[in-house]
């Protein structure tokens, strides 16, 4: 009895182990589903023919998207991945369209830059596999966000238009300070030249132009003041009545007090002041001669 009974138990197991077997493999795989991507033992870079043309803020303008997938799969050869990464590649450009599209309305036409990082970043979150036929490919897409040729164009009217601006302001502010620098050296040899003797001889001999130029608008002024304080001085020494007679302490005193009052006053005309300090002005607008 014991024979008979173990008989029909050993002839059930041949048929228990396969489907164990294959219950197990299918638990893998899906298991191997919400697991990462497993690592590439061949990887390629493709870009996609066909830039994604999206619009964006506005409606009016369009954002040009070139896409580059990089493909990766373990057990396949390098002409098997190119092959089946080019099946798989308009399935993937449409998943990335659709992303793009929804993100670009949100960012204007001038912006591409922008809309770049945040489509990149976007991209980067989400795991894509395409599997067909038991081949489990890999997808990781990068994206290069380009200008409208109509936006490219105004934005360069206006770069060149800035830059013009830029370049005039600055040559503007190069020449005042050239300008500064050589009036301060003008300046400072002028004045050098105004309080020696010997410049006007000398710049006879060094240069014509610039010895006319000090004669006519320095020296020629430098000659007046002086002509004028000797005309001042003659005036001031007629009016105390010592003219060609040696002058006491206290005249000499007064008329160089009066002589100091005229440089200080820069050629404004003094009172006329006698020797005993009495304004002939006064006198005068009194009606007393």
């Amino acid at each position: 009895m014991t024979t008979d009974n173990a008989g029909p138990m050993n002839s059930d197991r041949p048929h228990i182990v396969p489907k164990f077997r294959q219950l197990a493999d299918r638990v893998r795989a899906a298991a191997a589903r919400f697991q990462g991507p497993p690592a590439p033992d061949l990887t390629q870079r493709r870009r996609h023919p066909r830039p994604i043309i999206v619009p964006a803020r506005g409606y009016v303008f369009s954002f040009h998207i070139d896409v580059m997938f990089t493909w990766y799969s373990e057990g396949l050869r390098e002409d098997q991945l190119g092959a089946w990464s080019v099946h798989f590649a308009d399935l993937a450009r449409r998943d990335v369209e659709h992303q793009a599209a929804d993100l670009a309305r949100h960012f204007h036409p001038h912006q591409p830059g922008s809309l770049e990082i945040q489509l990149n970043r976007l991209l980067s979150r989400a795991h894509r596999r395409y599997e067909r036929r038991d081949v489990v490919l890999h997808c990781k897409p990068e994206v290069r966000v380009r200008l409208d040729e109509d936006v490219k164009s105004e934005l360069r009217h206006a770069h060149v238009q800035r830059l013009r601006a830029e370049s005039d302001h600055e040559l503007t502010l190069r020449r005042i300070q050239l300008t500064d620098q050589i009036t301060q050296r003008w300046i400072a040899l002028i004045d050098r030249l105004r309080r020696d003797p010997l410049a006007h001889a000398a710049l006879l001999l060094s240069d014509q132009q610039l010895a006319d130029v000090l004669d006519q608008h320095v020296f020629k002024e430098e000659r007046s003041k002086v002509e004028d304080l000797a005309a001042r001085l003659t005036d001031a020494l007629s009016r105390s009545g010592r003219v060609g007679e040696p002058l006491e302490e206290h005249e000499a005193t007064e008329i160089i007090k009066l002589l100091n009052d005229i440089l200080k006053d820069g050629g404004e005309t003094p009172p006329d002041v006698g020797i005993n300090g009495n304004s002939r002005h006064a006198s005068r607008s009194s009606g007393v001669s």
